[in-house]
């Protein structure tokens, strides 16, 4: 019998509930409503989110290094390709497939290192307040960004999961994955992620610790 709305621990028989994993259960066909609030990471006492949170800040940062260096192309590649990851699952989408944002939007964001002093000079500390300044830069899209800059990170989380709870995992093309030494995007990475059974795609999971419906720093809330 077909499950309806399937979630990936039904699919493979792991009978936890979602107080018993450390991570946030995926639906196949959906997003979860809930996002990666880079401000918990920040607050948490692991070091190791702490460290998590300062290479997602200083990758942000190193945009208006670019743009300093005349690549601003270079930069707007960066933010453009960063700015959608279907592989966590989170947000709104019923499809799991989002849009990217496009250049005119992406020069908005970088317009802010140009345009404040303060960012020009010193650089974000909470990248998140770009969604104060920028139309159409939510939660979604800082949760996707902040993912995408660690996204390495969270492979190694997730087949970490993935062995502990017995999911099976496969090998998997991923169109880009974020080199915080390099600060660059390497293309095409072959990794082993659990996967869509239907559509063979990709899931990566995200610590639940991280993740609120409303971020701290939110448009609404401001």
């Amino acid at each position: 019998m077909e499950l309806i709305k399937p979630r990936i621990t039904d699919y493979h028989g792991v009978h936890k509930c979602q107080a018993d994993l450390d991570f946030a259960i995926q639906f196949f066909n959906e997003d979860i409503p809930l996002y990666v609030d880079p401000f918990l990471l920040w607050k948490s006492p692991s070091q190791q989110d702490q460290a998590l949170h300062t290479a997602i800040t200083n990758s942000f940062n190193y945009l208006n290094y670019l743009l300093k260096k005349k690549r601003e192309d270079a930069a707007v590649n960066i933010l453009v390709n960063i700015s959608e990851c279907s592989e966590i699952g989170l947000g709104v989408s019923k499809t799991r497939k989002g849009l990217k944002i496009g250049e005119k939007q992406a020069q908005q964001v970088l317009d802010l290192f140009r345009n404040i002093s303060e960012y020009g000079q010193f650089g974000f500390m909470h990248f998140e307040v770009i969604q104060l300044y920028i139309s159409g830069i939510s939660k979604d899209r800082v949760s996707d960004v902040a993912c995408n800059y660690i996204k390495s990170f969270l492979i190694d989380y997730t087949v970490e999961q993935c062995e502990i709870n017995g999911i099976p995992v496969e090998g998997v093309i991923l169109d880009s994955i974020y080199g915080y030494k390099e600060h660059k995007l390497h293309l095409n990475q072959k990794v082993y992620l659990p996967v869509n059974p239907k559509s063979k795609s990709p899931i990566i999971f995200t610590p639940k610790r991280w993740l609120r419906y409303t971020p701290w720093i939110n448009f609404d809330d401001y």
